[in-house]
């Protein structure tokens, strides 16, 4: 048997798998900690030494993970849209007659995840410097997908043929971001049922449909 048959079948890569646990371990942490520091401090006042105390490693540890803050503060804003589309995605596209309870469930997910995520929207939605360079990438990174389904519902008859998707997406978008955020900073603002109907009849396939009704009455 050879040496590094040997190391294999006697557990010998076994360190290599405890090292890739640890560097993973670690880097949750520092994550974890940015989140709060950057939710509650923002960018500009949190510092890697901050973080890296605050996630319970020494300074220089936080560079083996990240070259930055700024460079944590991307990845948490972005895996943080990353889990939101997946939320949306999984309720399924808003098609076929039941569109509109389609429709109900996802702005109810979006306003669950304001709501359960408070330290997360802050970062990603806030209305401070910090966040509004990041949301800019974040409005821009939702634009194709939103455009592209609203060309969908207009094709389909299922949103107004007059409105242009673009616009129309830019829009939402805006909405989408502004109330999130307004409405995550302190939820006392409304009523969290009160926004999941709002934001459902601001949509187009909402406004759509009951236009229509209105005039085949």
């Amino acid at each position: 048997m050879s040496f590094s048959s040997h190391a294999a079948a006697t557990g010998a890569s076994e360190p290599v798998g405890a090292a890739a646990r640890s560097r993973a371990e670690t880097r949750r942490r520092l994550v974890e900690a940015g989140t709060l520091l950057f939710a509650r401090d923002g960018l500009h006042r949190t510092t890697t030494t901050q973080i890296a105390h605050a996630a319970g490693v020494a300074a220089g540890t936080f560079y083996l993970h990240f070259p930055d803050k700024h460079a944590l503060f991307r990845e948490i804003a972005f895996a943080t849209l990353a889990d939101l589309r997946a939320r949306l995605d999984a309720i399924g596209p808003l098609v076929g007659p039941e569109r509109l309870a389609i429709l109900r469930s996802r702005m109810e997910a979006l306003v669950a995840f304001a709501a359960d995520q408070r330290d997360l929207v802050r970062i990603v939605f806030g209305r401070g410097p910090e966040a509004g360079a990041i949301g800019d990438e974040i409005a821009d990174a939702l634009f194709p997908g939103v455009e592209a389904r609203l060309r969908e519902r207009i094709a389909e008859g299922a949103a107004d043929p007059g409105l242009h998707a673009g616009v129309a997406a830019q829009s939402l978008i805006a909405s989408w971001i502004r109330v999130v955020a307004w409405w995550g900073e302190d939820p006392s603002r409304a009523p969290r049922e009160a926004v999941v109907e709002t934001l459902v009849r601001l949509h187009p396939v909402y406004t759509h449909l009951h236009v229509s009704e209105a005039r085949a009455r």
